[in-house]
């Protein structure tokens, strides 16, 4: 099984993603944007964990890809931030499904409304982790068998 810890959006405050990633075992550490220099933080409080990001709407003149792919077991997640597919906007999520189904993903992973969300669209598995910072979430992603499961996480 792989485990996936995904974060978005600390606009600056990263106590959230430091205890979590201190406390639950994962191969993978996601960010969806929106860090503000939060990663690189995380990079180097944790120099040994495997922690990939994307750029979000206010991560500007960042070397941030604005996607990236994740494969595991013969699941492929794509990770965006979600603003350039209307996400805020479009609460239905169909321009973001169907981006992942072009990039021939069975799960989109995004951020930039600040709310948690689990669901699926159009045959696509999408998760929101929501905001460390305004909501206190976060989300982990547990893939095994071929399949991918997620569940929201919510701070105490």
């Amino acid at each position: 099984m792989k485990r996936i810890l995904v974060f978005s959006d600390s606009h600056g405050s990263i106590d959230l993603c430091v205890d979590a990633i201190a406390r639950i075992p994962a191969d993978i550490i996601l960010h969806c944007g929106d860090y503000v220099r939060d990663v690189d933080k995380l990079i180097r409080k944790f120099p040994d964990k495997d922690i990939r990001y994307v750029q979000g709407n206010n991560d500007l003149f960042t070397k941030a890809p604005k996607q990236l792919i994740i494969e595991e077991d013969g699941v492929r997640i794509l990770a965006v931030h979600g603003h350039e597919q209307h996400v805020k906007y479009e609460m239905n999520y169909t321009t973001l499904a169907k981006f992942a189904r072009e990039q021939g993903c069975d799960m989109a992973v995004f951020g930039h409304t600040h709310i948690a969300y689990e669901g699926e669209t159009d045959g696509v598995k999408l998760l929101n982790p929501g905001s460390t910072l305004f909501g206190g979430t976060y989300a982990i992603i547990e893939i095994a068998d071929g399949n991918a499961s997620s569940c929201i996480m919510q701070s105490m």
